[in-house]
């Protein structure tokens, strides 16, 4: 039976990108589409967890599934980098389980960026304070780290971090459950003739561990693209807590 166009799923470069994002190995998604839809590129930074023509066969089966969606393998290009996805850390030795990430609930807002502040502290050192809004509320994280360029993502990722942190545990229902988000490292890397920011998160909600890693394109400052690639790691799984 032939399906009419007007019968076919509807979606959004956003969703695409959203459905790439989740296939393994992948860590950032770009999707160029002509307006009616045809898609034009994709493009895709992965890990070496998957061969480059496997992620290309998931991504031809994942958009077909999901969206009726056919794409020419000639569009779809491939990035490699030999930075992998986090695995997780027993810090006690015991056995940890780990969990996928949540879906969150369709009437739950995003975590949003706010402001970024800097403050020198002393010779080559320098607050950093990151605000963040979830839901009209205000939530802000700190970092202090020497005024270089490595650090300084490390220290506005982790501010962001603690300011997911502060968001999250002001919904917590239960005083006696928290929830942790650690650094696990932030990196900047070239792929596409781009410049990315990766951040990998470990995310600690009890005896539960869950790896997350977000990436943004450093359109400016390498430090707002870090805070918005922590915020990309960790918006879903936040949300998916209640």
């Amino acid at each position: 039976m032939t399906v009419r166009p007007e019968e076919r799923a509807r979606w959004t470069i956003q969703e695409a990108e959203r459905l790439l994002m989740s296939l393994n190995g992948v860590l950032s998604a770009r999707v160029v589409a002509r307006p009616g839809g045809a898609i034009e590129e994709i493009h895709l930074l992965t890990t070496d967890e998957v061969k480059p023509k496997q992620t290309v066969r998931n991504v031809e089966s994942a958009l077909l599934s999901y969206f009726d969606l056919s794409v020419d393998h000639r569009k779809i290009s491939v990035a490699q980098t030999d930075e992998r996805r986090p695995v997780a850390l027993d810090v006690d030795e015991r056995p940890v389980q780990l969990l996928p990430v949540p879906e969150p609930g369709p009437a739950q807002r995003r975590l949003l960026f706010v402001n970024h502040r800097m403050e020198t502290e002393r010779a080559s050192q320098v607050r950093h304070r990151v605000d963040i809004e979830w839901d009209g509320d205000l939530f802000t994280g700190e970092g202090v780290a020497a005024d270089v360029p490595r650090a300084k993502m490390e220290a506005v990722s982790a501010a962001t971090l603690q300011a997911v942190e502060f968001a999250a545990q002001s919904r917590m229902e239960d005083e006696r459950r928290s929830i942790t988000l650690a650094l696990d490292g932030v990196k900047l890397v070239e792929a596409f003739d781009r410049s990315y920011v990766l951040v990998a998160v470990h995310a600690i909600c009890g005896r539960h561990i869950t790896s997350l890693s977000g990436a943004t394109e450093v359109n400016g400052s390498p430090d707002r693209a870090a805070i918005m690639a922590a915020l990309q790691a960790t918006d879903r799984w936040v949300r998916g807590q209640f």
